[in-house]
C-alpha cells in the first residue's frame, strides 16, 4: 500500500506541475490575441503569416497540455482522470483517509498533570478526526462532482475533439481554398476557450492535491510570474 500511496502522490505533484506549465504557455499566448499594440507590429506585412503560424502552434500545444492533464487515460499519465480512477480503490482511499485524518499532537507549554493531559488529548483527537474526516469527504466529493460536470460540458467535448485531431493526425481542410491545417474554429472552439477550460479544471486539481497530500500551492503567485515573463518577452 505504501508504494501505491507514493505513486498517487507523485501523480498529484506532477499534475500540478503540468498545470503550472500550461499556465505559463497561456501567459505567453494571450498577448498574441489580445494586445492590440503588439499585434499591430505585424500589420500589412509578410510577418503576419508568421504571427498566425506561431499563434496556432502555441494554441494547439496549450490544448494538448490541458487535455493531457485532465483526460489522458494512459496509466503513465498524471491526469485528473487517472487519479480519480486510482481513488476508486477503497483500500487506497482508506489509507489516504487514515493519514489525512491523523490529528496534530498538542504541544503543552505549561505543566499539566498526566490525567488532564490524557483527557484533553483524547478530546482533541476525537474532534480533529471528525473534522478532518468531513474535510476529506468534501475534497473527494467536490473533485468527482466537478469533473463529472465538466465532462458533460460542450467545452470538454470541444477540447477533447481538438486534441484528438491534432494528436492523431494533422487533418487538412480544402473548402475552396488552398489546403490548410485543421483550425480550432472548425469545430467551434474559440481562442478564449483554452483559458476557460484551464480555470475550470484548476479547482479540481486543488481538491485532489488537498485530498492526497493535504498540500496547497500558491498558483496565483505562479500566474503573476508567468505574466511578468510574457510581458518582458514580448516587450523586446
Amino acid at each position: 500500500m505504501k508504494s501505491r500511496i507514493e505513486k498517487i502522490r507523485a501523480y498529484a505533484k506532477a499534475m500540478i506541475g503540468r498545470l503550472i506549465v500550461a499556465d505559463q504557455k497561456l501567459a505567453m499566448l494571450k498577448p498574441l490575441f489580445f494586445e492590440k499594440e503588439l499585434i499591430e507590429k505585424w500589420n500589412n506585412s509578410y510577418g503576419a503569416h508568421g504571427l498566425e503560424s506561431l499563434r496556432m502552434t502555441l494554441y494547439f500545444d496549450l490544448v494538448r497540455e490541458l487535455a493531457a492533464v485532465s483526460l489522458d487515460s494512459d496509466p503513465r499519465s498524471p491526469s485528473i482522470h487517472n487519479i480519480l480512477q486510482l481513488l476508486e480503490s477503497k483500500p487506497l482511499l482508506d489509507a489516504l483517509k487514515d493519514e489525512y485524518c491523523e490529528p496534530l499532537p498538542i504541544n503543552w507549554i505549561n505543566d499539566v498533570d498526566e490525567g488532564s493531559k490524557k483527557f484533553w488529548e483524547e478530546k482533541h483527537r476525537e474532534r480533529e478526526i471528525a473534522e478532518n474526516l468531513d474535510r476529506f469527504g468534501e475534497h473527494h466529493s467536490k473533485a468527482k462532482d466537478e469533473f463529472k460536470e465538466i465532462k458533460n460540458s460542450e467545452l470538454f467535448k470541444k477540447i477533447k475533439d481538438t486534441r484528438n485531431k491534432i494528436v492523431a493526425h494533422y487533418e487538412m481542410r480544402a473548402g475552396g481554398e488552398p489546403p490548410r491545417l485543421f483550425a480550432p474554429t472548425d469545430i467551434g472552439l474559440k481562442w478564449s476557450d483554452a483559458e476557460e477550460y484551464l480555470e475550470a479544471i484548476k479547482p479540481i486539481m486543488i481538491e485532489l492535491v488537498l485530498l492526497i497530500s493535504n498540500e496547497a500551492y500558491a498558483l496565483d503567485i505562479y500566474r503573476e510570474q508567468h505574466e511578468k515573463v510574457a510581458a518582458d518577452f514580448w516587450s523586446k
